[in-house]
């Protein structure tokens, strides 16, 4: 197998220079030559966007970090005509990993890929603070040529950060194994959009659950994904299930996903499952996982969408989830609910609908919510073997609580409304 070190294209590993020109350069020689494996090898390689090719392995050694920069103007705007990058989630068209339409490629080694989050956001004011569900935000967008023309709204809530670590767009045959994402910015770790054939294995990503956005592997409109054996702290979700297909321009299901035999701790959800008019997710797995210190654990909810303004993720098609699993998994120290589902008002929602919850033992400040609504409820939910204990409000720190800042509804006992045949067996709540 041909192999690339990036040292013999000019990279320096001093944590100083610049090398995205040298990492790219050693992308695309492999890439020319059939394909193969760019290596860094020891030392910390300071770099900005980086794209990249079908055939291609980034391999990070043990002692080696890929080292995001700390300037947004390193992170340009992706422009191609292969997706619709008007319908990026958060307007931010901005990564710092690319790959599109590709095959056969691959992240993998025991080193780094560290993106300095801290530099990419900034402290709230006490009186902000108060307010959010973080005690950071991200900073800013620079005023750039033609703001003058942004609607207000996007301005507000485009961010200095790129909006994700890496983004696999479009492509077959994935694999992210071994390697150590790390200090995440307010932006998303991982986006795998339209993908097939896509498998995390024994992946790490360690972000601050104190940064906002920064969720960890966000499953998007893709088939075949199996994330196992893998460990996940951050801020934001843990693991996202959607299919907004918006920036693809056709209707995909997202289907066929298993997460296995995984640890996570998140500030939001464990495990999400849907949000604004997403189209059809079906037929995947959660298993053998532990949840702790997060605010949800399984939470499907499909918010109300916004009235104003579009919401920068908000597709176009009506939500249909069914045939979903959960089982052997334990969650402790969760802040809310450990199962939460909410249809609201204002969403499209063609139906929620057979989900399975096996061998399930979690304690929770709330036990779990099913709301549904009078013209779509949910319908077929099975629980078996499993336990549900409420813990007391005050063991848990405030600052980890945070403030109650969306459409949820609250109950300190078990919650069913809309909800059509509801099937428990062997299973337990243990209330105050």
């Amino acid at each position: 197998m041909l192999n690339c070190d990036i040292r013999s294209y000019g990279a320096v590993g001093d944590g100083a220079a610049m090398n995205t020109a040298a990492i790219q350069a050693a992308i695309d020689d492999c890439a020319s030559h059939g394909g193969g494996r760019v290596t860094l090898s020891e030392g910390r390689y300071l770099c900005g966007f980086i794209a990249l090719k079908s055939g291609v392995e980034l391999h990070i050694e043990r002692d080696a970090v890929l080292l995001g920069s700390t300037d947004a103007a390193d992170y340009p705007e992706i422009e191609t005509d292969f997706w619709l990058t008007e319908y990026a989630p958060r307007f931010n068209k901005r990564c710092f990993i690319y790959a599109e339409d590709c095959e056969d490629v691959a992240i993998t080694g025991r080193g780094a890929i560290d993106c300095q989050g801290e530099a990419y956001i900034e402290p709230l004011s006490r009186e902000r603070a108060m307010h959010s569900h973080w005690p950071y935000a991200r900073k800013p967008h620079p005023a750039l040529p033609g703001d003058e023309n942004v609607d207000p709204f996007i301005k507000n809530i485009r961010s200095y950060s790129p909006g994700r670590v890496v983004l696999f767009m479009g492509c077959k045959n994935v694999l992210v194994e071994d390697v150590t994402l790390r200090n995440s910015p307010a932006g998303w770790g991982y986006w795998i959009c339209g993908c097939d054939r896509v498998y995390f294995h024994r992946a790490q990503i360690l972000a601050s659950v104190l940064y906002p956005n920064n969720d960890g592997i966000h499953i998007n409109c893709s088939q075949n994904v199996a994330v196992s054996d893998c460990t996940i702290v951050c801020g934001d979700d843990g693991v996202v299930v959607r299919a907004y297909s918006a920036p693809l321009g056709r209707d995909t299901p997202c289907e066929k996903v298993s997460v296995t035999n995984c640890n996570i701790t998140s500030h939001s959800a464990g495990i999400r499952i849907g949000w604004y008019n997403d189209g059809v997710i079906r037929n995947c797995t959660f298993s053998n996982l532990t949840m702790t210190d997060s605010t949800t654990g399984i939470d499907l909810r499909l918010p109300n969408t916004p009235t104003e303004h579009r919401g920068s993720d908000q597709g176009f098609e009506a939500t249909l989830v069914e045939n979903l699993n959960f089982s052997d998994i334990v969650m402790d120290r969760i802040f809310y609910e450990p199962v939460y589902i909410h249809i609201s008002e204002r969403n499209l929602c063609a139906g929620v609908r057979r989900l399975y919850f096996n061998n399930i033992h979690a304690r929770g400040v709330h036990l779990p919510a099913i709301i549904g609504r009078a013209d779509c409820p949910v319908e077929d939910i099975y629980f078996t073997n499993c336990h549900f204990s409420q813990i007391a409000r005050e063991t848990i720190p405030e600052e980890d609580v945070g403030p109650h800042c969306d459409d949820r509804e609250f109950s300190e006992t078990l919650c069913l409304r809309h909800v059509k045949n509801v099937v428990m067996q062997d299973t337990a709540f243990t209330i105050g």
